[in-house]
């Protein structure tokens, strides 16, 4: 829509997004019980954060539990993801951490491979097969 403003509905659902995803620094939408917003704030961030802790374990390993919560937080707050899909959040991640995550004192100096690995790890093992025949095995 260049040029021409959103509809309303689409500026409260911008709004109610931002909120979600970064509540310190968006105001709550009107009209919504903070209560309700709360829920919606905790279900969404927990979600991500689950895709997070199952696909980099030993990543989350290295951090305290404070520290893992706010790089989760972060990636969570500001990072823009290119795909709807949930499997994609770890590339998603990869990305936030080489193009937008500078090097933070709680980080080991080797973040970046070692979520590379895990990642690697997970998409093989989501990998459809590819090896077998297209003449269902039999052989000419």
């Amino acid at each position: 829509m260049s040029g021409a403003a959103r509809p309303d509905f689409i500026s409260r659902q911008y709004a109610f997004a931002a909120h979600i995803r970064d509540p310190h620094n968006n105001p709550a939408p009107a009209g919504i019980e903070d209560r309700r917003l709360g829920i919606y704030r905790e279900l969404f961030f927990n979600n991500v954060e689950g895709f997070l802790s199952s696909s980099f374990p030993v990543l989350k390993q290295l951090y305290t539990e404070q520290d893992w919560l706010a790089l989760a937080r972060d990636f969570f707050a500001g990072h823009h993801c290119h795909s709807p899909l949930f499997l994609e959040i770890p590339r998603e991640f990869l990305a936030y951490l080489d193009n937008e995550r500078g090097q933070r004192d709680t980080d080991p100096p080797f973040l970046r491979e070692l979520a590379h690995y895990e990642w690697v790890e997970l998409a093989l093992s989501v990998a459809e097969d590819k090896t077998t025949s297209k003449n269902d095995g039999h052989y000419p």
